[in-house]
């Protein structure tokens, strides 16, 4: 608004210039009219009546053709502004806003709460200053056409229709907002189903999918028909409204025309602004409901907008970070929890060294890597980088420093070689056949007929869970991190590849540190340093062979998965 809101001024004064021409049409028709009741009509007057008439029409569709360029277009070029800003915003806002969120609210967001934005300062903004300009100067002419006695019988009945217009308008307000809201879950499930598509599909619960579906369909089909219902009684209660005032206006009319106290064209005239002030308030129920609609919507994105963003700090620079990583009784707990995720973590881990975690679902692991990588922030005087509390280090130093490969192996729907060189923009094609060696991925990803020019698909649905995984590990490695965080990056992909990855990553990992969390034990063996979780809380550490020589918990969960793996490869024999 401080850059384009000039733009409303002449926008509403030719808005303003377009409501007085057209106000001018009903004077002019009711002129052409007294015309051809003369007993011996004029050829030359009649035409230039018909001729005036026709430049109302030009003068009305060259100035709303004006005002439309500058409100409509400043409009559309706001709607733009705001979902640009919205996608900035989105970006620069902390993970813990997103874990609260559903997928259907950001996508209500960016598509309906901006457009319900633009039509408010738009097509609505408009049409309240058209009818209210038009109104006044219909009002005025009438006034002057007959006399204001007149003028107001015949509008006695609109206040009614305007009270009833408000009153519906409340209840349409209502019924809008439980549309948006299951537009908004709608859209969400339908986006979740989308992107779980092969697990609804392994578990053959299509028929169940569709039943949701269809409940949520029919609820919002319910919820759409229940906002007609209302929406449709606007229309007849405004027609039966001006259907009394034409009706008055002709008795008491009519009588002045016998009387002789009114002329015929002046009639005309009055009908004819009684029209123009019948567009506005039937438009009025549409201008209350889209400015209601606005507002709310610019609420919900006002609430978005306020959330408090990474701070600037996080993006300032800093010294290089080398990988040195201590945490000291780090005792950490999520937003809206009241139950810590980790419990009095305590370990120190030098630059090059491995640092393996372990432990069942739920015990902290990812939470760990999380707060390294200040997706959330940890307590101060609990965890450190390099000797320096991570609090005082920006999180660009420490993300353009790191690798990080989670769990999920996200792909985004690009080429192989685009997501592996996602993170180091600028690598050579040599550097990534590098990384996806290291990674053992390369020599299936030339098998494709596309090599490494293969599309992926969305979220990576044309590979297999162990590809994702490895081509996220590929990603990592391109980019020489100092500090690599695998986050259970070999669950997807069997012991024999688990084995080659591990043994290539023991010489990407040197001089490099690494956090490994793994729930299967034979990709720690070479850290050197294990700690065994559960609860949040570190309940055994140290090296593989201290911690099987203790013979707690890790060493039995240890030498259970062998014998799982003896008994797999006895099977295949």
């Amino acid at each position: 608004m401080r850059k384009y809101g000039w733009m409303y001024i002449p926008g509403i004064l030719f808005l303003a210039l377009n409501s007085r021409i057209a106000t001018l049409a009903p004077t002019a028709l009711g002129d052409a009219i007294g015309l051809l009741e003369q007993e011996s009509p004029v050829a030359a007057l009649v035409y230039r009546s018909a001729l005036n008439i026709v430049l109302i029409a030009l003068g009305v569709f060259v100035t709303r053709f004006i005002w439309r360029m500058f409100i409509i277009m400043n409009a559309r070029r706001m709607e733009v502004f705001m979902r640009e800003e919205l996608f900035v915003k989105l970006q620069s806002l902390p993970v813990s806003f997103f874990a609260k969120q559903r997928s259907g609210d950001m996508m209500a967001y960016a598509i309906n709460d901006v457009g319900a934005v633009r039509q408010t300062f738009g097509p609505t903004l408009a049409q309240g200053i058209n009818g209210i300009i038009t109104g006044t100067l219909s009002i005025m002419e009438m006034v002057r056409a007959t006399d204001a006695r007149m003028t107001l019988i015949a509008l006695a009945p609109v206040p009614i229709a305007v009270a009833a217009i408000i009153i519906l308008g409340g209840r349409i307000r209502e019924h809008s907002r439980r549309v948006q809201g299951m537009f908004a879950g709608l859209s969400g499930f339908v986006t979740e189903t989308i992107m779980g598509v092969r697990v609804v599909k392994t578990f053959a619960r299509e028929d169940e999918w569709q039943e949701i579906f269809k409940k949520s369909s029919d609820e919002m089909r319910d919820a759409n028909v229940a906002l007609t219902d209302v929406s449709s009684l606007l229309n007849p209660v405004t027609l039966i409204t001006f259907g009394v005032s034409y009706a008055l206006s002709l008795i008491i009319g009519g009588e002045m025309v016998m009387a002789g106290t009114l002329g015929l064209s002046e009639l005309v005239a009055f009908q004819g602004y009684l029209l123009l002030i019948q567009q506005p308030v039937v438009a009025l129920s549409r201008i209350v409901n889209a400015m209601q609609r606005g507002l709310a919507s610019y609420k919900r994105l006002d609430a978005v907008f306020r959330e408090p963003s990474i701070p600037d700090f996080e993006q300032e620079e800093h010294t290089p970070v080398e990988g040195e990583i201590e945490a000291r009784g780090l005792t950490f707990t999520y937003p809206g929890m009241s139950e810590p995720s980790l419990k009095d973590v305590s370990f120190k881990l030098p630059k090059g060294g491995t640092l393996g975690i372990a432990g069942e679902t739920g015990c902290g692991k990812t939470t760990l890597a999380s707060l390294l990588l200040k997706f959330y922030t940890a307590p101060y005087g609990q965890l450190f980088i390099d000797g320096e509390d991570i609090r005082n280090i920006p999180a660009k130093a420490i993300r353009d420093a790191s690798g990080y490969v989670p769990q999920d192996g996200f792909l985004f729907n690009a080429t192989i070689e685009d997501n592996i060189s996602f993170y180091t923009p600028g690598c050579t094609h040599d550097d990534v056949l590098h990384a996806a060696e290291a990674a053992n991925i390369r020599t299936e990803i030339e098998a494709f007929p596309e090599g490494f020019n293969t599309e992926v698909g969305e979220r990576g649905t044309h590979l297999s869970g162990g590809q994702k995984q490895r081509i996220s590990l590929a990603r990592a490695l391109v980019r020489d991190p100092k500090i690599l965080i695998l986050d259970d990056t070999l669950s997807a992909v069997d012991n024999l590849t688990e084995q080659r990855i591990v043994a290539n990553l023991d010489g990407e990992l040197k001089d490099r540190t690494a956090i490994i969390i793994s729930h299967r034990l034979s990709a720690l063996r070479s850290a050197d340093l294990i700690l065994y979780m559960d609860g949040g809380r570190v309940v055994e550490s140290g090296t593989h062979e201290e911690l099987m020589a203790l013979g707690g918990r890790y060493a039995t969960t240890c030498l259970m998965q062998e014998q799982e793996e003896n008994e797999k490869e006895g099977e295949h024999e």
